[in-house]
């Protein structure tokens, strides 16, 4: 059904990542021999070694968490050199609290202002460059589109939408219905299946996107069999699209294709090596953030009545229900006249302080003790009232997968879109939460935490527009909310 399942590093990410720690590197060797000259630059670079790369790293973690990997900042021409001079001078700021705090500072404070300045010139222009050969198509494969129609105008539409898609599309390949010599959205036909093998070695092309059902199209399947074989790369539009939006498309989807990416991967494994992490993790949070919830405790009794937590009942793992903690952030009474709504911007019923509570997401610090409980993950699907489940599941196929894993306090629904407030909504998240079960892992947790930090800090929130990709229809669907108490409301 698929040849190809994507691949979770993209080579053009890894060429970045790559190019950073160069740069990092040659910053650091040219501030240190610039400082102090070429004898006595070579003796500090061998003696502060251990320091050196552990400010590298800090650098580098930086550059994730602020974003300087994502698709829009890579590809953004106004006012470019912004993130990298932030996310530089934060790095600096981080190194040098770190090493002040010791006895003895281990890096020149000179060296330290040089290396940076060196970092922000070497990255800013590596993403210059890189903006520029994208929008040239240098770094881009030569691909062939399989298809006619509607399934075929919805890629070529999504390749186009991604600046740094990494195809440039040749031609498109159509059945006998689209005669050569047409075009479909300014791409030109350039024949029909029957001649895909021909095709393949005239465009010399790496990739062939098969943007139709290869079920109904079986004189297909048996053409790229061996097309696959000899090297070049096939994949089909739910690959494309979760390579590319970075989430799974509901339409196109079924029970074979979520099992075989159960087969694919290592569920039972990750899950145990997560829930070392979220315990280790959970439990360190509480200790450090143990001053935070005191003062939140305060603000939270003075600025109105009502209990300081609120227990919530939310559905877990295989739809068991549990008991979810957060600091209120809502009118004790939030919905006495209106019963259980979606939260909206400017909803009336948050309090003063639950508005700041929220928007740093102090609020959900608590949700640590679900967590030791293994209640919850760290990372997961967002926790649903099971009221919402069993309305959503009827809305939105497909919507219980979410509940194969734990549900967590952060996760990658949560990080690449904001909050969910209708039907739409709520199946865009799940589009995310899916591609989250079928990839999940270490790695890609350790990723989505460092994004949450910039998520929290100027992350998506209710009125923050999101472009749709082109398998969001856009028109909002109306659903029947089910009777429930908010987090301002009496709970057991």
């Amino acid at each position: 059904m698929i040849f190809h399942r994507g691949r979770d590093l993209s080579l053009h990410r890894t060429f970045l990542l790559a190019s950073d720690i160069l740069a990092l590197l040659c910053s650091l060797v040219l501030a240190a021999l610039w400082r102090l000259g070429p004898q006595a630059g070579w003796d500090y670079l061998e003696t502060h070694r251990l320091s050196l790369a552990a400010s590298c790293g800090v650098f580098l973690v930086v550059f994730y968490a602020s974003g300087m990997y994502e698709r829009a900042a890579l590809v953004r021409k106004a006012h470019s050199y912004r993130l990298p001079m932030v996310a530089v001078t934060i790095s600096a700021a981080i190194i040098v609290v770190i090493f002040y705090a010791q006895a003895q500072f281990q890096i020149g404070r000179g060296i330290l202002l040089l290396a940076s300045v060196f970092v922000f010139f070497i990255t800013w222009t590596t993403r210059h460059l890189y903006g520029m050969a994208v929008g040239h198509g240098y770094l881009s494969k030569k691909a062939l589109l399989i298809g006619e129609g509607r399934d075929a105008e919805k890629a070529l539409r999504l390749i186009k939408q991604t600046a740094d898609s990494g195809f440039k599309v040749m031609g498109v390949v159509a059945s006998k219905r689209m005669a050569p010599g047409s075009f479909l959205q300014d791409v030109p036909v350039v024949g029909n299946t029957e001649k895909l093998r021909e095709l393949a070695d005239a465009f010399d092309v790496e990739t062939l996107i098969v943007a139709t059902s290869l079920s109904r199209e079986p004189a297909v399947l048996r053409m790229l069999r061996p097309l696959r074989c000899s090297g070049i790369e096939v994949m089909d539009y739910v690959t494309l699209y979760e390579m590319l939006a970075q989430e799974i498309p509901l339409d196109h989807i079924n029970d074979e294709w979520l099992m075989n990416a159960a087969l694919n991967g290592s569920v039972i494994h990750v899950r145990k090596i997560k829930r070392v992490m979220d315990f280790v993790i959970a439990l360190i949070g509480l200790i450090i953030a143990t001053p935070i919830c005191l003062v939140t405790a305060i603000v939270v009794r003075m600025d109105s009545p009502g209990p300081i937590l609120y227990r919530q009942r939310r559905s877990g793992i295989d739809g068991h229900p549990y008991q979810l903690f957060k600091f209120r952030t809502m009118r004790r009474d939030a919905e006495a006249a209106t019963g259980a709504v979606w939260s909206t911007s400017n909803d009336s019923r948050i309090t003063r302080v639950g508005h700041y509570l929220r928007k740093w997401r102090i609020d959900e610090i608590p949700q640590l003790l679900n967590v030791l409980k293994g209640e919850m993950s760290l990372v997961g699907p967002r926790p649903e009232r099971p009221e919402f489940v069993e309305t959503l599941s009827q809305a939105i196929p497909f919507y219980r997968e979410r509940l194969m894993v734990p549900p967590g306090v952060t996760g990658w629904a949560q990080v690449k879109f904001p909050y969910a407030s209708d039907v739409d909504g709520a199946r865009r998240k799940l589009q995310f939460d899916i591609y989250y079960i079928k990839h999940m892992g270490f790695f890609l947790d350790c990723m989505i935490l460092l994004r949450t930090v910039k998520t929290v800090l100027v992350g998506l929130r209710h009125h923050d527009p999101v472009v749709p990709h082109p398998e969001q229809r856009g028109e909002v669907t109306e659903l029947p909310i089910p009777q429930h108490p908010a987090d301002g409301a009496k709970t057991a």
